[in-house]
């Protein structure tokens, strides 16, 4: 493992800002009036889907579990009638999936510098321990 410089941490606390969040970037095209797609800003990272998957609020007819992501692109099978609705719920799915997103990687982070910042007192104390009896 390499050693890490104490004020890391202060830049990996700038990097959580840096994480782009994935937003709906067009409307809703279809080429057969079933079946939708919205493209997105970015991939999302499989982390991510997991979270999108499990997004909650949902009706009958929109649920997140039948969103399919085919990379930068979002899909969904819907009536005509429906597809407003679709809209709306995937975008709250988003803006919810970005949200607890942010949070995961926050949590891991601060575990990351945790563990980092205790392996790095040990490694001291140690050192300590060993200058103080060196010469016995």
């Amino acid at each position: 493992m390499l050693a890490e410089h104490p004020f890391d941490r202060t830049a990996g606390r700038e990097d959580i800002t840096q994480v782009d969040e994935i937003k709906r970037t067009t409307g809703p095209q279809t080429t057969n009036g079933r079946r939708w797609e919205v493209q997105l800003s970015a991939t999302p990272p499989s982390e991510w889907l997991d979270l999108f998957k499990v997004s909650g609020e949902s009706s009958a007819k929109a649920l997140p579990k039948r969103v399919e992501f085919d990379r930068a692109s979002a899909i969904f099978t819907s009536d005509e009638d429906q597809v407003e609705h679709w809209i709306e719920s995937i975008d709250k799915w988003i803006a919810s999936t970005n949200a607890r997103y942010l949070m995961t990687l926050e949590r891991v982070r601060r575990e990351r510098f945790d563990r980092i910042d205790a392996e790095t007192k040990e490694k001291e104390r140690v050192q300590r321990l060993n200058d103080r009896f060196k010469d016995l």
